[in-house]
């Protein structure tokens, strides 16, 4: 089977599941940068690349294929899904690109005696974030850029997920941040929800808190945070990180926590869901405005977007 072309006949860089990368038909180096994002998932049908739907991947591609100059499709490879009208602060993606395009890109308008190889430093990384915000809408953001080694992968490298979800809980919705919370006009108990998360923590199977229809990835996850912050005024605000995530299970986690706070359910309800598997046996599954993708963590080697990098002041 030969290679996949662009409309233009050109090959395209697609990132495969191991992190390698299909190459131009003349083998040309490959580098790999991470982008750090950040967006509103409330126009988004996800982050996922589909058919006739904005989504976060397609949106970021095209950005890059104009900046770049290239009918090339540079493939954003994300560090997981978020859901329709979920949000990140924190989503991480990569994409390959050859030395060829990035010094057509730099030098498309000095004369060809000005014209240098561009290098991937913090100047160039830098101009990567603001040209590529410049292309993105409003409500989609770059917010860091750093060059990884090739076998860096956005979503097979991470090893750690942290996600909250916002709650108001008060008489009256606010005029703001709406499509960023849950509104809960009725008192919640706070103290029996804190009590329910601590039995999140530690490794468990978590079936009772994946969508029926989900992906068939183990539910085995080890949480080592879930916390409840109360900021006052009905600010809440629900903590959890954790290896791995099965699909919707932090808002099932958080519907369930809510039918506590509520009186439907007893905190020792969350514990027995866990046990026993049951997908019955978990609350209903939390709007998706309140979610929030916060952070990515990978392995110490990469020192992925740390203090020096684009997301910091020089």
């Amino acid at each position: 089977m030969g290679k996949p072309k662009s409309e233009s006949g050109e090959a395209i860089i697609e990132s495969r599941s191991d992190g390698s990368a299909g190459l131009s038909p003349a083998s040309e180096v490959r580098r790999r940068i991470a982008l750090k994002l950040e967006y509103d998932g409330s126009k988004f049908s996800g982050s996922q690349m589909q058919d006739a739907a904005r989504t976060v991947q397609e949106d970021l591609e095209k950005a890059l294929s104009s900046f770049f100059r290239t009918d090339r499709r540079l493939v954003a490879t994300l560090s997981g899904r978020t859901d329709s009208g979920v949000h990140a602060r924190g989503q991480v993606a990569h994409f390959d690109i050859t030395d060829q395009i990035l010094d057509r890109a730099f030098n498309k308008h000095a004369s060809s005696k000005e014209k240098v190889d561009v290098q991937l430093d913090q100047e160039t990384l830098r101009t990567i974030c603001w040209a590529l915000n410049g292309i993105l809408k409003e409500d989609m953001s770059v917010t860091a850029a750093q060059e990884v080694p090739n076998k860096f992968h956005a979503r097979y490298s991470a090893v750690r997920r942290t996600y909250v979800y916002r709650i108001l809980n008060r008489q009256q919705r606010s005029a703001l941040g709406y499509n960023a919370q849950y509104f809960i006009p009725t008192s919640l108990n706070l103290a029996n929800m804190e009590a329910a998360a601590q039995h999140l923590l530690g490794r468990h199977d978590f079936s009772a808190f994946k969508s029926s229809n989900s992906d068939s990835s183990s539910p085995i996850c080890t949480v080592d945070r879930a916390e409840l912050l109360n900021y006052g005024e009905g600010k809440l605000e629900f903590w959890i990180s954790a290896d791995h995530f099965v699909y919707n299970m932090v808002r099932i986690i958080v519907g369930t926590l809510v039918d506590i706070g509520l009186g439907k359910r007893e905190p020792s309800d969350l514990s027995y869901a866990l046990t026993e598997k049951g997908r019955h046996l978990s609350g209903p599954t939390a709007p998706p405005r309140g979610l929030c993708l916060h952070q990515v963590d990978y392995p110490a080697e990469f020192n992925l977007f740390q203090r020096g990098s684009q997301e910091e002041p020089a």
